[in-house]
């Protein structure tokens, strides 16, 4: 992380919650605001850390510009403030400097937010992203690919690459993920492979995914086909790997929608599953970009 910086103003500050696609998310929004009001982005780390079922910090792999909350600011944002702050969120915004998420689709006030606030919420919107270049150049990881990731690395620039997604695990276990998020079918993605071959006949698949039996046993794909994700290559090796592939097939997952983001080609073909949630209260009209092939996920 970068150390402090000298800016008179007072910096924005933001709540990481999640795993690296949610990070990523949180990162774009508040690095963005943060360029366009001249000041420092200031990262509180504390959720991701105490729950067990997160990362941790999951952005110190990357180039991003910003530093952790020192022990007077997590004073100043106790946890009793941001817990008060979340029960009036709807009622009133801001309250006790705390600047709360109310909906998941673009929300323009942000725009509005003063120096000094703590963002807290998932950002999942193109719509809070400015200077994309930049965050491209964020995003890039500060060490070089491990022997492992190199190897498929090199594979994945001689051929008409095609990263295929497939979360399953992690969704299933919990009935409550499952209500709310859903999980892709195995006719979206058999869909979603037929319609890239037909567009790109020498497609070779790389697989990612949690499941990797599931895959070999219920989708159909080309002989020519390498399962990547493994104990030995790391979750933001295996984003920078599904970015660089030339297509890519994700799931309703923000890990993989990163991986479709981060590739820059404007030749690229993006599959990806819609609605995104099935819980059909959350609105996300703004999430996935127009120029991506939208398939039903059930």
């Amino acid at each position: 992380m970068p150390k402090p910086s000298s800016f008179n103003k007072a910096p924005i500050y933001l709540r990481l919650m999640g795993g690296l696609g949610n990070q990523l998310f949180q990162y774009a929004a508040g690095r963005s605001l943060a360029d366009r009001l001249g000041v420092e982005l200031v990262l509180d780390d504390r959720y991701v850390v105490r729950k067990s079922q997160h990362t941790g910090l999951a952005l110190d792999a990357f180039n991003i510009r910003a530093r952790l909350m020192n022990n007077s600011e997590q004073q100043r944002f106790s946890e009793g403030k941001i817990r008060l702050a979340r029960w009036f969120k709807k009622l009133i915004r801001p309250l006790g400097k705390v600047f709360w998420e109310t909906q998941y689709n673009h929300d323009p006030s942000i725009n509005t937010t003063p120096v000094g606030q703590l963002l807290i919420g998932f950002w999942q919107s193109e719509g809070y992203m400015h200077n994309m270049h930049q965050l491209r150049l964020d995003m890039v990881l500060k060490a070089p690919l491990s022997a492992p990731a190199q190897k498929v690395s090199k594979i994945i620039d001689t051929v008409e690459s095609v990263a295929l997604h497939v979360r399953r695990g992690d969704y299933l276990k919990d009935q409550k993920t499952i209500s709310r998020h859903g999980v892709c079918s195995q006719n979206y993605y058999q869909s979603a492979i037929d319609l890239v071959l037909e567009k790109k006949p020498m497609a070779e698949f790389f697989v990612f995914s949690d499941d990797p039996e599931w895959v070999k046993t219920h989708l159909k794909l080309p002989p020519q086909c390498t399962y990547v994700s493994a104990v030995n290559i790391a979750a933001e090796e295996d984003l920078a790997l599904i970015s660089s592939c030339k297509h890519q097939i994700i799931a309703n997952s923000t890990f993989s929608w990163w991986g479709a983001w981060l590739n820059n080609s404007c030749d690229k073909i993006v599959v990806c599953p819609t609605p995104w949630f099935d819980d059909n209260n959350i609105v996300t009209k703004d999430l996935l970009p127009a120029n991506w092939h939208q398939l039903a996920k059930n």
